[in-house]
């Protein structure tokens, strides 16, 4: 494993993205020569091997076999190869040496472990592609000094809430608010209209003020609001979609730090890793809520989390 070239790719359940990645030999750095992109896991019908290496033909051939590291999806019981979870708490060097290797058409390909923790509901929680964000975020030069508590944010389909102690994933809650969105936008009453051209801040804070006067147990009540203000006269179709938004994120962000640990405290900045869309409405609102957030490039993340693992399999095949 000499070349410098080598090939990652984040593998979820509804997309994947990859990368032609090239090690800088002037500042080290991992740097993107190319990206291709394809179905995510829930798409394909145990066609991965076909699907992958007809993306990758065209690197393959200019610059021969090279490594691959994916993430994600693509290591559960519905990807391409099942590989083990990491028990929480865990390092950034346990996250980078939790590969394991498939041989496939003259390619190693190594696939991240992803991780698992008992939450506070009693229950087991897993992720699987975030574990290598928040390696990259870990190991990020304005990360490296860090120390005392911190909680991450990774929006998506599913979201990640996690807890960092002194540089160690110690534990993480996921919030199903990306899916449970798609889902209400696309076979409930409440909606009529997408809202990917109709966002309206105001409305979205109106859907976060009423996440905060729940109850435990209330948002199945709070949902119907979506479709009586729609009636009433009071919101249009158009911004129904930013109200239920905001409803859903402001429960979410509620739920998810008591679960941390974070509720009736000063809570820590958060860290928001993410689409620039979806990172932007978790900050708007968290500071509603009196939570401070930051937002990260989630791409340049995830490269510095792939070139880690990259140096950590050079690393073993040196000695």
């Amino acid at each position: 494993m000499s070349e410098p070239v080598f090939i990652a790719g984040d593998w979820g359940n509804t997309n994947l993205r990859l990368y032609l990645c090239c090690v800088s030999p002037s500042s080290g750095a991992a740097e993107i020569l190319a990206t291709q992109s394809g179905p995510g896991c829930m798409a394909i019908d145990n066609n991965f091997e076909n699907i992958f290496f007809d993306l990758v033909a065209d690197w393959l051939e200019q610059h021969g076999p090279v490594p691959v590291i994916l993430s994600g999806a693509v290591g559960s019981n519905i990807g391409w190869h099942n590989v083990p979870y990491l028990d929480c708490p865990v390092r950034p060097e346990q996250i980078a040496a939790g590969t394991t290797v498939l041989h496939s058409r003259g390619l190693d390909i190594w696939i991240l472990s992803g991780l698992q923790t008992q939450t506070a509901l009693g229950t087991a929680d897993m992720m699987r592609g975030e574990e290598l964000q928040l390696l990259g975020w870990m190991l990020s030069e304005n990360q490296k000094s860090s120390t005392g508590e911190q909680i991450v944010v990774l929006p998506g389909t599913h979201n990640k809430w996690v807890r960092v102690v002194e540089a160690e994933v110690v534990s993480f809650v996921t919030a199903l608010t990306g899916e449970l969105y798609a889902v209400l936008e696309q076979h409930s009453i409440l909606l009529t209209q997408p809202m990917a051209e109709h966002f309206s801040k105001t409305i979205f804070l109106q859907g976060v003020a009423l996440a905060e006067t729940l109850e435990t147990g209330q948002l199945l009540n709070a949902l119907f609001t979506v479709r009586s203000r729609q009636i009433a006269g009071d919101l249009t179709a158009e911004a129904a979609g930013s109200y239920l938004s905001g409803l859903l994120v402001g429960s979410d962000i509620i739920g998810s730090m008591a679960l941390l640990g974070q509720a009736g405290a000063e809570p820590p900045e958060v860290v928001i890793i993410g689409s620039q869309m979806l990172s932007h409405a978790y900050q708007l609102a968290l500071g509603s809520l009196g939570i401070a957030a930051q937002i990260c490039d989630p791409t340049q993340i995830a490269v510095t989390g792939y070139q880690t693992v990259y140096q950590s399999l050079k690393r073993d095949r040196e000695q």
